[in-house]
């Protein structure tokens, strides 16, 4: 007989691994308070990008369109459905607890996230702590509205000895449409060309590709592309400047280390890169104004120049672990 999973997780998977690499913390932390759970996860895409201890924490994984999500776990869950920002058709007539991970998003696209039938949400977690970010909800838009503060991976401090030939890092995304990859690539691609007239020093660039990246994020002026798999957080780590979009994964994970960075957004209609970057820029090296190539460039030239490290910043505790105790609390 099939075991229904306590818990499942909704999160989609084609133009980037953020929501599930989120989903997949959480779980992790679900499993260590409560360990014989069953925990299952819908995508509409392959799982891929993940380190092998966030799939193991799934015990039931299903690849499903995101509009077909809904109706393929209806009857399937024993306890809440847990949605990391994304909008699935046909979820309130779910007789389930329901919980919405609601990471920072334009407050023109709110109304988006809003049950259909009137129904309100029995949960919203924010994944930020209250003051970073907060979202203006109407009162019949959820029970509950909590922050749990940021969920990420901490980095180790880099050991890279500063007399190497300074390598620069250039995080691509797990994935997007050919359209905003090509975007992000005529921003990036100039400002790596203009850095490079300004300084007499050699730098080696690596661009980090993820999984799903369209052909057309492929930088010009990168010396080696290569696939991090899970394990990008250690690479940033490793480097002397990183070049990154504002994800939210990656921008948390730049954070815990010592290594200056310049965020250039990528464009999405429902994460708002470009307030993410505009906050972190400013706290881990430069954001980076679009059309602006020779400021970033300068900047880029300045940090290989100076070989010099930052601070740290502080994220305060991950939050898995509270947002693990508000499902299990909606699952007694």
């Amino acid at each position: 007989m099939e075991t229904h999973p306590l818990v499942w997780f909704c999160a989609t998977g084609k133009t980037g691994l953020g929501h599930l690499r989120r989903c997949a913390t959480i779980a992790k932390a679900l499993r260590r308070l409560a360990p014989g759970c069953c925990i299952g996860l819908a995508t509409n895409a392959t799982v891929a990008g993940l380190e092998p201890a966030d799939i193991a924490a799934f015990t039931q994984i299903e690849i499903v369109d995101r509009q077909s999500m809904a109706d393929r776990i209806a009857g399937r869950s024993n306890g809440p459905i847990v949605v990391d920002t994304a909008v699935l058709p046909g979820l309130a007539t779910t007789n389930r607890p329901l919980v919405l991970i609601l990471r920072q998003t334009p407050e023109d696209r709110l109304e988006r996230f809003r049950l259909q039938d009137g129904r309100p949400w029995d949960l919203v977690m924010v994944p930020n702590p209250r003051a970073d970010w907060w979202p203006e909800l109407d009162p019949d838009f959820a029970h509950r509205v909590e922050p749990v503060g940021w969920i990420y991976r901490g980095v180790p401090v880099s050991t890279r000895p500063l007399w190497l030939t300074p390598l620069v890092i250039v995080a691509s995304g797990g994935g997007a449409t050919a359209p905003i990859a090509a975007t992000w690539k005529a921003e990036v691609d100039p400002i790596i060309a203009h850095a490079r007239a300004l300084t007499d020093t050699p730098f080696y660039v690596a661009q980090a590709l993820g999984p799903r990246a369209a052909p057309e994020a492929h930088l010009l002026h990168a010396d080696d592309r290569f696939d991090p798999g899970g394990d990008l957080h250690l690479y940033f780590a490793q480097a002397d400047t990183v070049i990154s979009t504002a994800g939210y994964n990656s921008v948390l994970e730049l954070a815990t280390t010592d290594v200056p960075a310049l965020l250039v957004a990528i464009p999405r209609s429902l994460d708002n890169q470009m307030a993410r970057a505009c906050l972190w820029g400013t706290r881990l090296g430069k954001w980076h104004v679009p059309g602006e190539t020779l400021s970033s460039g300068a900047w880029l030239a300045a940090q290989i120049d100076a070989a010099k490290r930052r601070a740290p910043w502080d994220l305060g505790p991950s939050g898995e672990t509270a947002a693990a105790q508000l499902i299990l609390g909606l699952a007694q």
